[in-house]
């Protein structure tokens, strides 16, 4: 979601990560072959998506109400020129996260359809990050994040966390759909701004009824609408469908932690484990407990395992004035054992440089980041001595506004040594 400027659109992100992962198209099916369906107002439990399914087509969809049956036709054909060859992929990824999604928007009382939107947005995927600075499910700005009460510590971004970000989305839609009158408004005001929106109303009022080639905004939120209506649509008759989310469970674990050792002991791959678990910034935490969310057939094990994974080995960094010899002495280990825990390191250091080191000294770590934060282009980086946003800008290949507003500070913020920035590089930095 951004505000004022063309959302970006899934499409090319997602090809490339269906030409990699070679995902097949799906085949529509048929009469006989459509699941049978359950009711919307048990979503909260969560139970067959088969028996959820049938219902649903038996019932009104809200953001269907009113359009025009030339509209509706249209907004499928859209979605499924769009969206049909990638629906592998983005069903495959919302099983991590929809189970506790859907519980937001039963809580909510808001129409299940709304569960379109984070396809539109970000493909299913809470680790997207747009070039403009929009993040997690929902698509948020740090701006339109923070008016809508969602916070970002160290430890915790709520523009990835699943409850966090749904809740807020999910409200701000609601409340769009109250000023408005209308979902397909409250759709567009999500993408353009709602702000921008009333004013083109006052110029050109519109109602479902008048056909959504007439609504009184930029071409590329009418496809961004007609996109949401669409697959609200092709979901609504059964055209596609999403595998039944997997159930999760919040458990809330004690520090010294480390999350990537509790997910291998727990049989949980470490990837599966941050994929529902995509708000942690970090995978390991060393001074306070963490809620996690696990599937329900894991929690036990992940119960019984957490005593036995704290962290071995955890990051610290050069300080001024350190050598090999200062910092092994300070993790009462000797140089040759750091140069091996270190492959490559070199006599001359650098101040903010990271190193391994043993877990006896957690006061003066730094917890590893969440893996997959560095996967693609985000990166988190470390402010060193001398450093400016015009110097890391170009070190990285992005501008000084984009990382301003993935970091929500000014362009004139004074960094600090040891500060900690995310980027989204576009270079690989030298």
């Amino acid at each position: 979601m951004v505000f004022g400027t063309p959302t970006g659109r899934m499409t090319a992100y997602l090809c490339a990560l269906m030409l990699a992962a070679g995902c097949a198209p799906v085949v529509k099916q048929t009469e006989s072959d459509k699941p049978a369906a359950k009711d919307s107002s048990q979503t909260a439990s969560l139970g067959n998506g088969t028996e959820q399914q049938s219902l649903r087509i038996n019932q009104p969809d809200p953001l269907l109400d009113g359009l025009l049956p030339d509209d509706l036709a249209k907004a499928q054909a859209q979605a499924k020129q769009n969206y049909l060859k990638y629906w592998p992929y983005i069903s495959g990824k919302s099983r991590y996260v929809r189970y506790r999604m859907l519980a937001e928007l039963a809580q909510l009382q808001a129409p299940q359809s709304l569960e379109a939107v984070p396809i539109v947005e970000s493909g299913y995927n809470p680790y997207a990050l747009s070039h403009a600075g929009a993040m997690g499910l929902w698509q948020l700005m740090p701006t339109t994040a923070h008016f809508l009460g969602i916070r970002k510590s160290s430890d915790i971004d709520g523009r990835r966390h699943v409850e966090s970000s749904s809740e807020a989305a999910v409200r701000y839609l609601q409340s769009l759909h109250d000023r408005f009158g209308n979902w397909p408004l409250a759709l567009a005001a999500y993408n353009y701004g709602p702000n921008a929106v009333a004013r083109r109303l006052q110029k050109t009022p519109w109602q479902p009824a008048d056909g959504l080639d007439q609504m009184p905004v930029p071409a590329v939120t009418r496809d961004y609408v007609r996109d949401i209506i669409g697959l609200a649509a092709l979901l609504h008759m059964g055209v596609l469908c999403f595998p039944d989310p997997l159930p999760t469970r919040a458990i809330t674990v004690e520090s010294p932690i480390d999350l990537k050792q509790l997910a291998s002991v727990s049989d949980l791959g470490v990837e599966e484990f941050f994929r529902f678990n995509p708000g942690l910034n970090h995978a390991q935490y060393l001074n306070e407990p963490v809620t996690i969310h696990v599937p329900d057939d894991k929690a036990a094990s992940v119960i019984s395992a957490q005593e036995t994974c704290g962290p071995q080995f955890v990051s610290t960094t050069v300080r001024d004035g350190d050598s090999l010899w200062t910092i092994a002495r300070r993790h009462h280990i000797d140089v040759a054992y750091l140069r091996r825990l270190n492959p490559g390191i070199s006599k001359v250091l650098h101040v903010g440089q990271p190193l391994k080191v043993p877990a006896n000294a957690l006061a003066q770590a730094i917890a590893t980041p969440n893996p997959l934060l560095s996967q693609g282009r985000r990166i988190q980086y470390k402010v060193r001595s001398g450093d400016s946003l015009w110097k890391i800008a170009e070190r990285f290949g992005t501008t000084p506004q984009a990382i301003a507003r993935s970091n929500e500070m000014s362009t004139d913020a004074t960094l600090r040594p040891g500060d900690r920035l995310w980027i989204l590089a576009r270079i690989r930095p030298i």
